[in-house]
């Protein structure tokens, strides 16, 4: 494969994630992510596994009404893909709730699996709006 369909294959797969926390499906997004994920949402220590890392995910996904990440930019080089997000968020029923800018980078494995999820935005503003916790109990 070249690299130019490397990376568009790799930003595909990014987009397929993105994609099932809209359809707030958790098995959906679990199985684009690599056994080994490690998942990091700044400055939160890093989650490994697909265990514990499908415990965050499905647990926000339980406590959302709607999930919406509007890209408003994503590219890759190499083996990574950045996106530039306002993810949205509906907690209670009454519409987005929480509109929470975010830069993600996600690394993509020789399996196109991403192995590596790091989130950067600001915690005070998701905790502030409804956002539950996203570290393990």
């Amino acid at each position: 494969m070249s690299e130019i369909e490397s990376v568009k294959h790799n930003v595909q797969q990014v987009r397929r994630f993105i994609d099932a926390w809209g359809a707030i499906d958790p098995d959906a997004a679990m199985a684009c992510l690599s056994d080994n994920i490690e998942y990091i949402n700044q400055p939160l220590p890093p989650v490994l596994g697909q265990k514990d890392v499908r415990q965050i995910v499905a647990g926000i996904m339980k406590l959302s009404k709607g999930v919406h990440w509007e890209l408003r930019n994503c590219f890759g080089y190499g083996n990574t893909v950045v996106t530039e997000r306002l993810d949205c968020w509906d907690f209670d029923g009454n519409g987005w709730g929480l509109k929470l800018p975010c830069i993600g980078m996600f690394d993509i494995d020789d399996d196109g699996k991403i192995c590596g999820w790091r989130d950067y935005f600001d915690n005070q503003m998701w905790f502030e709006n409804g956002g539950p916790t996203l570290h393990l109990d």
